[in-house]
């Protein structure tokens, strides 16, 4: 075998305790299903322990083949044909399933171990030489982003914030300090997949050299977040407990009574984010509506959004388990009125998070996560260090009953701002007060304090709500230090308002405040949803490198 040729190999780690590796096949591809895979036996050279399934298919005509078979009749011939190879390769006390073809697809995801190959990534990559990230973000947006780059680059080049993003794939290749032979570019799933030899021995010793790499080790820094996400087991205990709150949240008074939690950790658990998004796999560029079916019940979305998502299943008898997350079916339609999606489970297309002061848990993708409370305690940290300037300014309480619904100027943040200078000499009002800025227009701030603090106010709803006022406070800052004419006419502007202000218009930006209203004695900002926290020291970090001081004030909502 020592003239074997190179391939990728695409290698999944099994979940300890496996009874049989029947067990790690999906049913229809056991022995008894309706595709039953064959077992094949290895010669006698072959590493002790391993076993192989193997399926040929023929698929029918592809419908290319069919559309030109009236042009290139030979064509008529021309039959789709999958095979399926899974060899189950013992490495130490573990067990990986070794995938060719399609074999990875015949895999019971149940018994795979998340995130395998994301965390050997996390410890072993050269993070100055990656090729590809692909990522999503637990918020409301939702939005999946991959960049691809051809030649080896460090991570920061890729233009993207991985903190706050669930990190689905990465390419790259591994730090000199890993001994192996070149495995070529390294790709890093919940698989891990590399090019070697056709020597079960050398795979099995590269698996183990990456198994003990990540049971030995500790993530690298700048990757650290990757390795920070930790997926629940579908059959955990907590994961039905989950989906119970899920329900209770999603659905409300049509919830069933079994959808109740019964563990009280669960039940306590406070829900900050329910969202209704696209799985990865699907392009929405061709999307027109979304269908989704319950039975012989159905209903169409032409948003993407969960309010139009509730207001489709209004339609629905009866009323909502559990079981709804997997028996309602959502599928994208194309401008045709063709499937541009599979059919897939409700839950596939849910963001959902949940968290108390110690735990926190996360629904994307159809899997559940907890984020590790070590990344959190330094999360909660870092944040802790951000200036309070709440008794400095003391912003005035935002009262709901203020908010005239027939007076558009007394509604909302723009209503709340002007009320807040009310009584006031050290405080201006520039809200709705956009100034031009290489033909954009940017305000500054919403309000705008004596002693030069750029204040943008925001009433806390969801996080892409916080996730805007965040950037704005940014992109604000940054206008004004790189832009003159526009710093000018700031100042002017400023000085029109209240003169005594200009000394305070001529230093900025060197302050910059996020005031957030909230209801209760929730506190700012250690009760924001968890990424919503990531994306704020995210911002704070990129001001302070601008060598402008952030800071956070809470507004009282009552």
């Amino acid at each position: 075998m020592n003239d074997s040729p190179k391939l990728r190999f695409n290698c999944f780690l099994l979940r300890e305790g496996l009874p049989s590796h029947q067990k790690a096949l999906r049913a229809q591809y056991r022995t008894t299903g309706k595709s039953a895979m064959t077992e094949l036996t290895p010669a006698a050279g072959a590493p002790e322990g391993c076993v192989a399934f193997f399926a040929t298919k023929r698929d029918g005509v592809p419908p290319w083949s069919r559309s030109l078979n009236p042009v290139f009749p030979a064509l008529g011939d021309v039959k789709s044909v999958s095979h399926r190879l899974v060899i189950f390769l013992p490495v130490g006390d573990r067990v990986f399933a070794v995938c060719f073809g399609y074999g990875s697809s015949s895999l019971e995801w149940s018994w795979i171990e998340p995130n395998f190959g994301l965390r050997f990534a996390s410890r072993a990559y050269n993070t100055f030489a990656l090729n590809e990230i692909r990522s999503r973000r637990i918020d409301p947006s939702a939005r999946t982003q991959s960049v691809q780059i051809p030649n080896r680059t460090a991570i920061r080049d890729f233009d993207m914030e991985l903190e706050g993003e669930f990190v689905r794939r990465v390419v790259g290749e591994l730090d000199d300090g890993f001994e192996a032979d070149d495995l070529g570019a390294v790709v890093a799933t919940d698989s891990v997949a590399f090019k070697a030899e056709t020597d079960l021995y050398e795979v099995r010793r590269v698996l183990k050299h990456m198994l003990d790499t990540v049971n030995d080790n500790e993530a690298q820094e700048s990757l650290r977040f990757i390795d920070s996400l930790e997926p629940l087991r579908s059959n955990a205990e907590v994961t039905g407990e989950l989906e119970k709150l899920l329900v209770q949240n999603l659905f409300g008074l049509r919830a069933t009574k079994q959808s109740t939690p019964t563990d009280e950790d669960v039940a306590s658990l406070d829900p900050l984010i329910l969202s209704f998004a696209p799985p990865d796999d699907l392009t929405i560029e061709n999307v027109h509506s979304i269908r989704i079916k319950r039975g012989d019940e159905v209903g169409i979305l032409h948003e993407m959004r969960i309010e139009s998502l509730l207001e489709a299943l209004s339609g629905f008898r009866g009323k909502f388990g559990r079981t709804a997350l997997k028996d309602v079916k959502v599928m994208a339609i194309d401008s045709e009125g063709n499937p541009a999606s599979q059919s897939t489970p409700l839950k596939n297309w849910l963001i959902f998070e949940a968290a108390s002061e110690d735990k926190r848990y996360l629904l994307t993708l159809g899997k559940w996560f907890a984020l590790a409370e070590s990344y959190a305690r330094q999360l909660d940290e870092d944040l802790s260090a951000i200036e309070d300037v709440t008794a400095t300014l003391n912003l005035r309480d935002w009262i709901k009953s203020e908010e005239d619904e027939e007076d558009e100027d007394t509604q909302g943040e723009g209503g709340y701002n002007k009320r807040a200078i009310d009584n006031r000499s050290d405080l201006i009002c520039l809200d709705k007060k956009t100034l031009t800025s290489v033909g954009n227009q940017v305000e500054a701030c919403d309000l705008f304090h004596e002693d030069g603090y750029l204040i943008h106010v925001k009433k806390y709803t969801d996080s892409q709500t916080l996730s805007h006022l965040f950037s704005q406070g940014y992109v604000a800052a940054i206008t004004l230090t790189e832009d003159i004419d526009y710093r000018q006419s700031f100042i002017e502007k400023v000085v029109s308002l209240s003169p005594s202000l200009e000394s305070a218009a001529h230093s900025s930006p060197t302050k910059v405040t996020y005031a957030i209203a909230v209801g209760g004695d929730r506190s700012i900002p250690m009760s924001l949803p968890t990424f919503s926290k990531v994306n704020l020291r995210g911002f704070v970090q990129k001001l302070r490198r601008m060598q402008v001081s952030p800071s956070v004030a809470r507004i009282q909502m009552r």
